[in-house]
């Protein structure tokens, strides 16, 4: 029986001109850059961590979370990442839970592109791009739940085009669930599935039955999104800006400025030329191969073929539309900068070209390349950013469970647009601004800094704490009421200061205990 199963399983390797070797030798690469270190350099992850353990510990006592903050679970957007978080959290501890997060977004995100290119009745080959496009620029920034909904955006996409095609009831629920999923992930990869799918379906309108039948399965993810839009509008909990969508106030790119933006949309991920070299390798393979193989396959009929063209125009127009960031009703960075990265799926699956001769398959050989060089030049690039930021981490958990700590970073500020300025030499994202949540995502407290967005926590009560961006001016004047204090690169009146005492300095980095309360007088 197991001799059977293994000529089987080489028989199959080998009718598939060895892809699944090289699909799992690319995996563990991919891995590398998570597991490789302990700290990675990622924006928003302390931050979005600090909230899942204020749902996870809101009833510890130890914690003191309830002293700074009222829970609120919600069925929304994010839902899907704090959840995950949550439920790990009793197995394991918060950064190793958002490792095996992020691992399964790096095996899922490949296997939707390989689900979407099956769909759309590309060669699996053409797949492998998306090892490389898993790292995009939204991977620098810590949006892990947004990077976990692309993935289900894609597989939606691929059970969508299934049912189209005459797949089975089973595809139906698949498109359910998934759709489900990508809301529960992030708004951004759901709307735009939204708009996708309504495209397809009416690409398709002859066969309406079944893009009925689609609409039905998709009904219960716009379900969820009117009910969170209705209850919003009600308590205001996200929406502080306005009373709804119709106040939506925002910046925009113009046309010129957002076609130069793009390559950097999809891959800038640390300082050089690394990695737009690799995005240049991949795009000149993939126009090779649509020159090679054309674009178009003559058994499928014309709706089949207009598929991807219809996505992209749908997805460009998406892009060009949608503010750069919305300032009402709520607060929002980085909007329609998220696009591109789901446009090049796309264009990574537009060649038609068979793989069916070791010659063609030899065309990979510079994305196999690409995908094994850029995770393991990030574990190498974060493993020496998780080696200088050991110090701070070390004070970190020197500070004792529930505790207030202050966290000020100073030189952290970059000037105007530092929000897309490298703050180190291993990221291109600022990414020391959401330090001052890691106190709370590792032992509870408060953090004065952390997303106010509806969920899982909010604020009741707040201590007394300067901008958050006015890092470099810090006086201990203005937020006299901590316990604690970790300072990098801290001012010669802070050692001086009675009512502070240094618990220890590691590097440029010092952790102060406050001995006794602060006045505001002089």
């Amino acid at each position: 029986m197991a001799a059977r199963t293994v000529e089987r399983l080489r028989r199959w390797i080998v009718d598939t001109g060895g892809l699944p070797l090289i699909w799992v030798a690319l995996t563990i690469a991919a891995l590398a850059p998570i597991w490789n270190q302990r700290l990675l350099p990622q924006l928003d992850t302390a931050n979005h961590l600090a909230l899942v353990r204020g749902w996870h510990n809101f009833h510890d006592p130890s914690y003191h979370i309830a002293d700074w903050y009222k829970l609120r679970v919600r069925p929304v957007p994010y839902f899907l990442f704090y959840l995950t978080i949550h439920l790990l959290l009793y197995v394991c501890q918060i950064e190793i839970a958002n490792k095996l997060f992020l691992s399964a977004y790096v095996i899922l995100f490949p296997l939707s592109v390989l689900a979407l290119a099956r769909a759309l009745k590309r060669s699996p080959w053409l797949a492998l791009s998306g090892f490389v496009l898993t790292f995009n620029q939204n991977w620098i920034y810590g949006f892990g739940s947004y990077l976990m909904g692309t993935c289900f955006m894609f597989l939606s996409l691929a059970w969508l085009l299934r049912w189209l095609d005459g797949g089975r009831r089973w595809t139906l629920w698949a498109l359910g669930v998934s759709s489900i999923l990508a809301y529960f992930g992030h708004v951004m990869p759901w709307f735009c599935f939204g708009l996708c799918a309504i495209a397809m379906l009416l690409l398709h309108v002859r066969n309406w039955r079944r893009g009925l039948w689609a609409a039905l399965a998709m009904l219960p993810s716009v379900g969820f999104a009117l009910a969170a839009y209705i209850e919003e509008k009600h308590d205001h909990s996200y929406f502080k800006n306005g009373e709804g969508l119709e106040s939506l106030k925002g910046t925009w790119r113009d046309f010129p400025t957002l076609v130069m933006e793009f390559p950097r949309r999809v891959m800038e991920l640390f300082p050089g030329n690394l990695d737009r070299d690799i995005l240049i390798v991949v795009t000149l393979t993939i126009v090779a191969l649509a020159i090679w193989g054309g674009v178009r396959r003559r058994e499928d009929d014309p709706a089949q073929q207009a598929r991807i063209k219809v996505l992209l125009i749908v997805l460009g127009l998406t892009y060009c539309l949608l503010p750069y960031k919305i300032t009402q009703p709520m607060s929002w960075w980085y909007v329609s900068p998220r696009v591109p990265s789901m446009m090049a799926v796309l264009i990574v699956l537009w060649p038609a070209m068979r793989f069916d001769t070791p010659w063609r398959r030899m065309a990979m050989l510079p994305v196999i390349a690409c995908a094994i060089i850029l995770p393991l030049t990030l574990a190498h690039l974060y493993r020496d950013f998780s080696r200088r930021n050991a110090p701070f981490m070390q004070l970190v958990e020197e500070t004792p469970r529930g505790s207030t700590v202050l966290v000020v970073v100073r030189n952290m500020m970059r000037g105007p647009g530092s929000e897309e300025l490298s703050g180190d030499p291993v990221s291109s994202a600022p990414v020391y601004w959401h330090f001052s949540s890691w106190p709370m995502a590792l032992h509870g407290g408060y953090d004065p800094y952390i997303f106010d967005q509806g969920i899982p926590v909010q604020p009741v009560r707040k201590l007394k704490a300067p901008p958050w961006a006015n890092t470099d001016s810090f006086e201990l004047r203005q937020a006299p009421e901590f316990q604690y204090y970790i300072v990098r690169d801290p001012s010669d009146e802070m050692d001086r200061e009675p009512s502070l005492k240094v618990k220890e300095r590691l590097g440029n980095w010092v952790l102060y205990q406050r001995i006794h309360k602060m006045t505001d007088e002089p």
